[in-house]
């Protein structure tokens, strides 16, 4: 399962202007992978529009349970508390294709 997190914060906590909300995103930028690796997840991509003030990341989550407990963390709760954060489930073209061709197949069965 892939999830796509769309994280975005105001101007005025850019971390580019407040030194607290820059030692909090190096921080977690620098643990990300290994933390997200605890709960069985695997960071797919982080992107950042900086001047948007918003960050996009994909992960691939064993399930929905495990990314519940990776987000409470205490490792990600400094991270919620500067940004706001979008979640969603999303599936790659090739298991969207399946889904399709199977949807197809038990509709005509019908």
């Amino acid at each position: 399962m892939h999830i796509l997190q769309t994280m975005r914060h105001s101007p005025e906590s850019c971390p580019l202007g407040n030194s607290k909300n820059l030692d909090i995103m190096i921080q977690w930028l620098e643990d990300l992978d290994i933390f997200a690796a605890k709960y069985g997840i695997k960071v797919v991509g982080a992107w950042f529009d900086r001047a948007a003030h918003t960050a996009y990341a994909v992960f691939d989550t064993p399930s929905m349970d495990a990314f519940t407990n990776f987000e409470f963390d205490p490792h990600n709760i400094s991270i919620i508390t500067i940004k706001n954060i979008e979640k969603t489930v999303v599936t790659s073209a090739k298991e969207t294709l399946l889904f399709f061709k199977e949807y197809k197949a038990t509709k005509k069965q019908h």
